[in-house]
């Protein structure tokens, strides 16, 4: 009976550390259960969080705009410089830094660098004497930048300026005189 007795008490203590080690086994996976849970929850919570976010702005259309005609006819830049030169030349005139920048050298830049791109080498036959108003653009940038350095030869610059811009006027003024026609391609 003694021997049953303790055959009964260790298979007992067996018992007892089966189901103690499978209860630490059930906690630990109900706890991974649990991380995995509040993992899928986070997740998804923050997808929903991050959709509802672009739902608050309004939906920008993109607006399709036609590309500007380009022209390789040195006339449409040559009038286009002398209108631009005539708007702008009078804050270098009065020396109004805050604006030489903006209002003077940024749109001679682009004018005189569309004239550069738009009429190619190929095409220099047509520019002619209209190279002189492209010339007063670059004269108009040079003296707006001593302008704004306040250099000592500034004089020098505004009378380049005068200069390259009375060539250009002769030139408009009278295109049949080394000025031809673009050539069409």
């Amino acid at each position: 009976m003694r021997k049953q007795a303790l055959n009964w008490l260790r298979i007992i203590t067996e018992l007892h550390s089966i189901v103690r080690n499978c209860l630490i086994i059930d906690v630990i996976l109900m706890r991974l259960l649990q991380l995995r849970f509040v993992a899928v929850t986070a997740v998804v919570l923050s997808s929903i969080f991050l959709q509802a976010c672009g739902q608050n702005e309004q939906q920008q259309k993109v607006e399709i705009k036609a590309a500007p005609k380009m022209s390789n006819d040195a006339t449409v830049y040559a009038n286009n410089a002398w209108l631009l030169i005539n708007d702008v030349d009078a804050h270098v005139y009065r020396k109004q830094l805050n604006l030489i920048e903006s209002q003077v050298r940024q749109p001679v830049r682009k004018l005189s660098t569309d004239w550069r791109i738009n009429v190619k080498m190929t095409d220099s036959v047509t520019e002619g004497k209209y190279a002189l108003c492209r010339k007063a653009l670059t004269s108009l940038d040079v003296w707006a930048r001593a302008t704004l350095d306040k250099e000592r030869n500034i004089a020098q610059k505004q009378a380049d300026y005068e200069r390259d811009k009375a060539q250009c006027k002769g030139a408009l003024e009278q295109p049949n005189l080394g000025n031809t026609s673009p050539k069409s391609g």
